[in-house]
């Protein structure tokens, strides 16, 4: 079981950079100019916009095998593609950066939705590469990305751009979260736990009175005990612990006739 799920966490991670790198690419290929994204190092090498190109094709074909390896009867047997003639067939060097950078958005984005959704028992699945050594399908999946990285390096030093990384505080429990409102001023009946981009997780406990107005963020309470009553945009509903309410941005809300025991998780998003 422990193997099982070792190797499930090494797959979420790979997961994860991925999408990051999804993100962080065209951020970071907008730096260049046209002139050199187009700038060959030397001649019979691939331009930037031509290594782009190139993980295009990467990401077609891996994107195959990583559906061809589930669904192969006892072993996938990878097929090697010509990597210069395809770079060069499709023009690559010619075609704009947006459309290059598009088209490898996409792919990649489409290999996500794939891998995700890959069952436990197929990660073994036994792939046969051009070398004749057979791996896992786990492991191609891992190798892709370590490929991707290898050429995204090529394009921008990768110690210069932040990777992926989980929240210090990524595990938040109810009495930790108590220990630190009691840290608040008294009058103050929240306190913000987690903050990650757009996202915050605050704990609220007040007490008596709710004199919260709307917010700029949709939102999401997880009541951790308590019972009361909520009034959400003019509708009145009860509540009690384990219950999820969702308010809109800059709708009027608040807690009503709560019980003394009561606290909530708030997520703003």
């Amino acid at each position: 079981m422990l193997f099982l799920e070792n190797q499930l966490t090494m797959l979420t991670t790979t997961f994860e950079k991925l999408k990051h790198w999804i993100q962080e690419v065209p951020k970071q290929v907008s730096q260049f100019t046209d002139e050199e994204l187009a700038q060959k190092p030397q001649p019979g090498k691939w331009s930037k916009k031509e290594i782009l190109g190139h993980l295009v094709d990467s990401g077609i074909n891996n994107w195959q095998r990583f559906i061809n390896a589930q669904i192969a009867d006892e072993h996938f047997i990878i097929r090697p593609y010509s990597q210069d003639n395809s770079v060069h067939l499709n023009n690559y060097q010619n075609q704009p950066i947006n459309q290059v950078l598009s088209l490898w958005g996409n792919v990649n984005q489409q290999i996500l939705t794939v891998i995700e959704q890959i069952p436990v028992e197929k990660l073994s699945m036994t792939v046969v590469l051009p070398n004749s050594t057979s791996k896992n399908l786990k492991w191609l999946i891992q190798d892709y990305v370590i490929h991707l990285e290898h050429h995204l390096n090529q394009l921008f030093p990768l110690e210069s751009v932040a990777k992926y990384t989980l929240p210090k505080n990524w595990k938040i429990t109810v009495d930790d979260a108590l220990n630190q409102l009691k840290k608040e001023p008294i009058e103050k009946y929240f306190t913000t736990l987690l903050k990650d981009k757009k996202i915050y997780v605050e704990i609220y406990a007040p007490h008596k009175i709710d004199l919260q107005t709307p917010h700029d963020q949709d939102e999401i309470y997880i009541i951790i005990s308590g019972s009361g009553t909520f009034l959400n945009d003019k509708e009145n509903v009860t509540f009690k612990e384990n219950d999820v309410l969702f308010v809109p941005k800059g709708v009027e809300h608040r807690f009503v006739n709560f019980t003394d025991d009561f606290k909530t998780w708030v997520i703003f998003y």
